[in-house]
């Protein structure tokens, strides 16, 4: 049960992957709040001697609303746009489609308690689904509290709790958040469990590391209503290796290459729900459609900070 609400926390918490890259005690003038970033991902897989694949594109803007920096205290908000766009070949119609996507407004405020301590807060409504008919019953909610603490200059941690409304019932899940510069060349950051990154520094330009990711694209997105208003969930599980490399100071382009090892999709009536998670049995659902197939997966990104 616990890997199927994977998804759901870690994309309540995209907005903190910012990490509000300016950390207190930075000077106003180095401070990047603002990015853009956009990716593509291809995953194939053979089932029964078919060939199938499913390939995924995103992208997202968040621009500061405004921002103060006093006593070495930064206060900000945050607003963005985000679109994310996952596409089947050779799945047949067992899924009620296709092409599935979906479009979110993160907003994130950061309260500065003291140089040490920040108070953080998100939320990200969501519509998600096949557009074929579009009505209120797309709409997904989610938001995150979180206490960021600032140990040293190398280290900070957050610790808070997510809340999100789904096609399938309601998640509230405690979460942990880790920054960590190990040393001049190593970092580690994630948010446990849900995902984690360990990079290596080859030159001030190239990196490269390893990626556990167990929130990689798909979610759940409603189908019309001339399937009943069924839903659609799809799960990606996936290990890779990456490499990073950085042509300007605030641009970085990545490539990795991983496995899949473990990769759902599930169709689901629309009465197919639990109470609330992790307290109530995901997998008591039975699914009308299911395929699973584990697989390699690559993926590439670009990453402007501004």
């Amino acid at each position: 049960m616990k890997t199927k609400v994977l998804y759901f926390i870690a994309f309540v918490l995209s907005a903190f992957q910012l990490k509000a890259q300016a950390q207190q005690g930075e000077q106003p003038v180095h401070l990047q709040l603002g990015s853009f970033s956009t990716q593509y991902s291809y995953s194939p897989f053979t089932v029964d001697g078919k060939k199938m694949n499913i390939q995924q594109v995103g992208g997202e803007l968040t621009l500061p609303v405004f921002y103060t920096m006093k006593d070495n205290k930064l206060d900000f908000l945050l607003a963005g746009v985000e679109y994310n766009g996952i596409f089947f070949s050779g799945t047949g119609a067992q899924f009620g489609g296709t092409q599935f996507n979906s479009f979110s407004v993160p907003l994130t405020f950061q309260k500065a308690l003291s140089p040490k301590y920040a108070l953080l807060a998100t939320v990200i409504p969501t519509l998600s689904s096949d557009l074929k008919d579009i009505s209120g019953e797309d709409m997904l909610y989610s938001a995150a509290v979180m206490l960021r603490i600032r140990k040293s200059a190398t280290f900070s941690y957050s610790i808070g709790a997510a809340y999100s409304r789904q096609f399938f019932g309601n998640v509230l899940i405690p979460i942990v958040g880790i920054d960590w510069n190990i040393s001049d060349r190593w970092t580690f950051s994630g948010t446990l469990p849900v995902s984690e990154k360990i990079k290596y520094k080859l030159s001030n330009k190239s990196f490269t590391g390893v990626n556990a990711d167990f929130s990689i694209g798909g979610g759940s997105y409603r189908l019309s209503k001339k399937t009943g208003s069924d839903y659609l969930q799809v799960q990606q599980l996936r290990g890779s290796l990456f490499y990073e490399y950085m042509p300007a100071k605030n641009f970085s382009i990545q490539i990795s290459a991983g496995y899949n090892f473990s990769q759902k999709l599930d169709r689901y009536t629309k009465d197919q729900k639990v109470g609330l998670v992790p307290y109530h049995d995901l997998n008591k659902r039975v699914p009308s459609a299911e395929l699973e197939k584990t697989g390699i997966a690559f993926q590439t990104g670009i990453n402007y900070r501004f």
